[in-house]
């Protein structure tokens, strides 16, 4: 039996089709909206409820960007993002270059609220990170010339952490979330804010439309640098069973205002576990779940490719319209 489609945004008539796309490794999330009927402008709030009329729900909350009208039937193409994009469009430019936005001795997840609060953001949802920033006397954490989000997403790579804006909600969240599936027993298990993930649903071959599994060492990195203050640094390497013996691909982090040699050393450990990993990803298209959006948790059986595993949404699109609604998921496993 098909299933009657829904879809309810104030300010909007006569709805031909929406998109939504949440993506782990983007700044912001976007939403895309075809109607014949808009009573919204430029910076108004939407919320956007999608599914089916047995089961629909919240799945994007966010301000409109751009309006088109097009011909011949006057149809509104609009296009909004989340509201962590006034971090990103937020630029700190000191009128006084010698008295910029400073803070000393604050914690990281204190420090990003200050940010993201000059940008007029109000809503967090954020962990303790168990990083002191500036506690040297003369080391400043000062914010000029970068873009809230930029600075704020500098602290979270230092950390592997993640900010990001919660789709339904649009509650800015910094947290410990790692970009593949967070078991119990993992080896960054014990880190400040981890917690194991917990499963939305399970996708079988019922719902899948088209599927494709694939694992590769791209985004592999087996030696981390982190460089901070004067005479602050660290190393974490180790080997890596898909690359050749005594073979490491680096990646380096600077930031000045980690004047804690403790820190750096576990900022370099961090990163090194986040990133010294295979990536294994399941690229998938289902019938339109409306509680899938990226930064959640699912378990794929597949029987099709033999898969049957726990995934975590690193990418997320959702497509409605007349013809059907459809899921296209990038799911990544803990490599």
């Amino acid at each position: 039996m098909t299933e009657t489609l829904y879809a309810s945004i104030p300010g909007f008539t006569q709805i031909m089709s929406v998109n939504v796309a949440t993506q782990h490794e983007q700044s912001v999330s976007t939403c895309n909206i075809e109607s014949i009927g808009l009573s919204k402008n430029i910076g108004d709030e939407i919320n956007v409820d999608l599914g089916y009329v047995s089961s629909h729900g919240s799945i994007f909350k966010g301000s409109i960007k751009q309006i088109d009208r097009k011909a011949p039937n006057g149809a509104y193409n609009i296009t909004a993002h989340d509201t962590l994009s006034r971090a990103v469009d937020y630029f700190f430019v000191p009128t006084d270059p010698e008295a910029p936005f400073r803070r000393q001795n604050i914690a990281a997840e204190d420090l990003v609220q200050d940010v993201l609060e000059e940008a007029g953001l109000t809503s967090f949802d954020f962990d303790n990170t168990s990083f002191t920033f500036a506690v040297t006397d003369d080391v400043y954490a000062e914010v000029k010339l970068i873009s809230a989000y930029d600075y704020c997403n500098g602290i979270a790579d230092i950390l592997a952490w993640h900010l990001w804006a919660d789709p339904p909600t649009g509650t800015i969240k910094f947290k410990n979330r790692k970009p593949y599936f967070m078991a119990v027993g993992d080896p960054d298990d014990n880190q400040p804010g981890w917690t194991a993930d917990s499963i939305v649903t399970t996708i079988t071959d019922t719902v899948t439309l088209d599927v494709t599994y694939t694992e590769d060492e791209k985004d592999l990195r087996n030696r981390v640098v982190v460089v901070g203050a004067p005479g602050i640094s660290a190393e974490a390497k180790e080997s890596s069973p898909y690359l050749p013996a005594g073979y490491y691909k680096s990646v380096g982090l600077f930031w000045p205002i980690l004047d804690s040699q403790s820190m750096a050393d576990n900022a370099a450990d961090y990163n090194l576990k986040l990133l010294n990993r295979l990536t294994k990803q399941l690229n998938i298209t289902i019938l339109g779940d409306y509680r899938l959006t990226a930064h959640k948790a699912v378990t794929a059986n597949i029987s099709k490719i033999s898969i049957s595993d726990d995934f975590y949404i690193y990418y997320a699109e959702h497509n409605w319209s007349a013809k059907g609604y459809t899921t296209t998921l990038q799911l990544r496993s803990k490599g």
